[in-house]
């Protein structure tokens, strides 16, 4: 069973058009030490998708803005 940050990662992967094997392990550690990646993981993926196909642009996902598509679909607090 995936944790939630490596659910955010396959989901980043997919969104970009990205092969998750692609990655080494330090590449991989590397992405889910990222701040962005437990704020995403703490977001129910139903909205974590939603407000990834929406920030998600020709291939590039930035972190930071997937979570503020996060946040327009899903306010902190809410």
């Amino acid at each position: 069973m995936m944790t939630s940050e490596e659910t955010v990662f396959v989901l980043w992967c997919r969104l970009t058009g990205s092969d998750p094997q692609d990655f080494g392990a330090e590449e991989r550690a590397s992405f889910l030490a990222r701040p962005q990646v437990s704020e995403l993981a703490q977001t129910p993926y139903a909205v974590l998708l939603d407000a990834g196909i929406t920030a998600a642009r020709r291939g590039s996902l930035p972190l930071e803005r997937w979570l503020g598509a996060v946040r327009t679909v899903r306010p902190i607090g809410v």
